[in-house]
């Protein structure tokens, strides 16, 4: 169908029930991420609170990281000297949701309103295969609350497109996610102990998350709604079928808390 057709049929029809939903799902606030961190420390407290009377600790290392998907703490335990196994819990959180205008023409612009973040808790066991080496591999499960990317595209202006000029109501708001499985799977290597043998410890390591096939979410209103835009889903999604991991590198500082102190 023409795009000037379409777009004379939209303005003339008597649209009922416009109100689809602009979001999917509430946002995850930054408060929720400190209260995970906070969690995290009250936990360690407690690890560090049972003192060497022969209670044993929950906790015996703590740490901070800095990662190619975000920031994050880590506690540590070793479950079996003889194995050289130590259990590992970690969460991380990068996010940008900073607005940004895109130049359409002189006079102009689309809104475009980004929700890319990242915010992992994970679980994992990390093995030394060599009694006089650092180096580890590491197998984990983590869980992501907020397993998407997204952005959301309007305008204030009238967009002229080939001659076409549409207004701010025939545009709408067109909101596009990109999502993937919760549950992540995870396989690392690096150098480094999670409970070091000393008070401090230096770490690196690298790995990847299996994230599963992504998905594509697409909701708009406005002209789009005259269209025949979510036939070509399927195929977006067929061409990312390929891209269900995430690699992420990681540079680490951990404290054993079993260390007496100076």
């Amino acid at each position: 169908m023409p795009l000037c057709t379409s777009l004379h049929m939209y303005r003339a029809s008597a649209c009922v029930g416009r109100d689809k939903e602009r979001h999917y799902g509430k946002r995850m606030k930054t408060g929720q991420c400190y209260g995970l961190v906070v969690g995290f420390a009250l936990i360690a407290q407690l690890g560090y609170g049972q003192s060497g009377q022969g209670a044993p600790r929950l906790i015996d290392a703590v740490g901070i990281k800095l990662t190619t998907t975000g920031p994050g703490i880590m506690l540590s335990r070793t479950v079996s000297q003889t194995h050289r196994l130590d259990l590992v819990v970690q969460g991380q959180y990068i996010a940008y949701r900073k607005p940004i205008k895109v130049d359409v023409s002189s006079e102009s612009y689309l809104n475009i309103a980004p929700d890319v973040m990242i915010g992992l808790v994970q679980a994992g066991v990390n093995w030394h295969p060599f009694r006089r080496s650092s180096f580890f591999v590491a197998g984990g499960i983590a869980y992501s609350w907020h397993p998407y990317i997204g952005a959301v595209a309007t305008t204030d202006t009238k967009l002229k497109l080939d001659g076409l000029e549409l207004t701010p109501e025939d545009v709408g708001t067109v909101d596009l996610r990109l999502q993937w499985q919760s549950v992540l799977g995870y396989v690392g290597w690096g150098f480094g102990r999670a409970v070091p043998r000393k008070r401090f410890g230096v770490g690196v390591e690298m790995g990847v998350y299996y994230l599963g096939r992504p998905r594509v979410n697409l909701a708009y209103e406005g002209f789009l709604e005259t269209t025949t835009l979510d036939e070509q889903v399927p195929i977006v999604e067929n061409n990312l079928r390929n891209y269900r991991y995430l690699p992420t590198l990681n540079l680490r500082l951990t404290y054993n808390l079993n260390r007496p102190t100076l």
